[in-house]
């Protein structure tokens, strides 16, 4: 499991897509070899899920796809400090109508409001 921190972490600052992708990529194939391969194994079902979710092509996708973003917000909204409102600020600004489900954009909003009673 210590190999998959290594490949995937939560990555700081700018980290271009390409090398994000091809984190992910090299860290799904290791889980998946590891949970055995071929139709109707561990491994298959989970790359078919992850298939998904990049595609973006189910509620289910875009459900987790909110969650990521509102993990953040809250990363950031636990932080003490002037300097991480700001980011938070930059963060919401780059996230402003990028949530696609109704709990989503509902979370989002409570964050927000705390924000700006805190």
């Amino acid at each position: 499991m210590h190999c998959l921190i290594v490949l995937i972490s939560d990555m700081t600052g700018y980290v271009p897509r390409t090398i994000v992708r091809q984190r992910e990529q090299t860290a799904l194939y290791y889980m998946c070899r590891k949970l055995g391969e071929g139709e109707g194994s561990r491994g298959n079902e989970i790359t078919e899920l992850w298939m998904e979710y990049e595609a973006n092509s189910s509620l289910e996708a875009k459900f987790v796809k909110d969650l990521d973003k509102v993990e953040m917000l809250l990363q950031v909204l636990d932080s003490k400090g002037d300097e991480q409102w700001e980011d938070l600020d930059e963060f919401l600004r780059s996230t402003a109508g990028k949530f696609q489900t109704e709990i989503g954009k509902a979370w989002a909003t409570e964050i927000v409001s705390k924000r700006k009673n805190t």
